[in-house]
């Protein structure tokens, strides 16, 4: 039978040789493997392990933290934490002392011996598995357990290794909406065992749209222990769909504008026709003529307004969204607030082309640097700014088609946005803000189940 094994988490391979050295003055058969610190949870899916030795810290890495991932994924793994305040808790020994001292070697002595841990069987082919994929995989691939700590993860540019054994808000840099959503999340497969699929995320401090997936974690027994989750990274993708909507909005705007312009003079022409006497087959031509014309008008004015074909709600956070499209906007002086999150039910593309048209319109009249906040409420969320305001009686009159208080608008932003929450059987309402700006707020929308 082979000795036993030690696997030391540590920064540089001389000091699995110096707690060698140590047991075997202590007679103590055993073989001491060591690791990096953000390699223990891969290398213990690797090696048969009978022991842990931790320490305090190690490359800026918390050994508690370590501890509590390696006995997350083995829960009777004897793990012993050495150095000065080595104070971990009754799972975890301590040893106020050095690598190379007596009383570490007796504390590994004591752990082996009772020692039976599922850690020290061979691996399986199934771990070897897991292993790789979070090992070269470049995606974020994760295991957390039901307290929301990590317990296995791979290196990637917004999860680093130092979040092993820990909870994302302990040290992800992302904003307040964005943690609320992603650990609202995290709660929803922990606690109702549902799925969580494809869910669109946005980090403000990191600038990236990420796209998420989490699914429950059972035990052998069935028992569901935490969560497994896959994080890509679709900002291209993003940045491809926001171009295409910009385009897309474009043409529509320029098919509405010409159509209500062509409305205008088909009504002048109809009006100094109406004022010509004579009884001419001419004049019959020209009525049919301008009928046809109206006709085609309505349809236009159909096909650019008309509902689209592809709507398909899904569920999305408020902030996500809004960062999503504050983001594409590109505004350096003006700033933005998200006070609160609630999760809703909308058809993606439509959702930020809707919040894009509400944003840029605070933005285009309350000046470059207008404070504009967003927040949920009982029945839906709001959009405010501390701009001049809605100067019109009633206010609802900018929501109509063409209006528009500037030359420059096409006066058909709100009417889009308008048409929008409608298509998703919401109400919205204009009123002043408590910063005496405009307040577009927005109800009956539907949560999901």
């Amino acid at each position: 039978m082979s000795p036993p094994t030690v696997l030391l988490i540590a920064a540089e391979t001389a000091a699995g040789e110096q707690l060698q050295a140590a047991l075997e003055q202590a007679a103590i058969d055993a073989t001491v493997e060591t690791t990096e610190p953000e390699c223990v949870d891969t290398t213990l899916l690797r090696t048969a392990v009978d022991c842990l030795v931790v320490p305090v810290t190690c490359g800026g890495m918390a050994g508690g933290h370590l501890a509590e991932a390696a006995t997350g994924l083995y829960p009777n793994l004897p793990v012993i934490m050495y150095g000065s305040e080595a104070d971990r808790g009754d799972h975890i020994r301590t040893v106020d002392d050095d690598l190379g001292s007596p009383e570490l070697a007796a504390a590994v002595d004591a752990a082996l011996e009772d020692s039976e841990t599922m850690a020290a069987r061979p691996a399986s082919r199934p771990e070897t598995i897991l292993a790789t994929m979070f090992e070269r995989y470049s995606e974020h691939l994760y295991v957390k357990d039901d307290d929301r700590h990590y317990l296995l993860l791979n290196d990637s540019s917004y999860a680093p290794p130092e979040l092993l054994g820990r909870r994302d808000e302990d040290g992800l840099p992302a904003g307040a909406t964005y943690l609320d959503a992603a650990r609202g999340d995290d709660l929803q497969v922990i606690n109702d065992g549902a799925d969580v699929l494809d869910i669109h995320e946005f980090s403000p401090s990191m600038g990236k749209h990420l796209q998420t997936s989490k699914i429950p974690w059972y035990d052998e027994t069935g028992e569901l222990i935490g969560l497994i989750g896959i994080t890509q990274d679709i900002t291209d993708q993003k940045e491809r769909e926001r171009l295409l909507r910009q385009q897309n909005e474009r043409l529509r705007k320029v098919a509405l504008l010409a159509a209500h312009e062509l409305r205008n003079e088909l009504q002048v022409s109809t009006g100094h026709l109406s004022q010509v006497e004579a009884d001419d087959e001419h004049i019959d031509a020209v009525e049919r003529s301008i009928d046809q014309l109206s006709g085609i008008v309505d349809k236009v004015v159909s096909l650019a307004s008309s509902d689209s074909p592809a709507f398909e709600p899904e569920q999305q956070w408020l902030s996500t969204v809004v960062w999503d499209v504050w983001s594409s906007l590109s505004l350096e002086a003006a700033s933005l607030e998200v006070t609160s999150d609630r999760r809703l039910l909308a058809d993606a593309e439509s959702m930020r082309l809707f919040l894009e048209i509400l944003l840029s319109n605070a933005v285009e009249h309350g000046g470059p640097d207008v404070a504009i906040r967003v927040g949920a409420t009982s029945s839906g969320f709001f959009v405010a700014d501390d701009g001049p305001g809605v100067d019109v009686s009633p206010p609802e009159r900018v929501l109509e088609a063409g209006y528009a208080s500037e030359k420059q608008n096409s006066g058909f932003g709100l009417y889009i946005a308008n048409r929008i929450a409608k298509e998703h059987g919401w109400s919205l309402s204009v009123d002043d803000s408590e910063a005496g700006g405009a307040r577009f707020t927005v109800t009956d929308v539907e949560r999901p189940d």
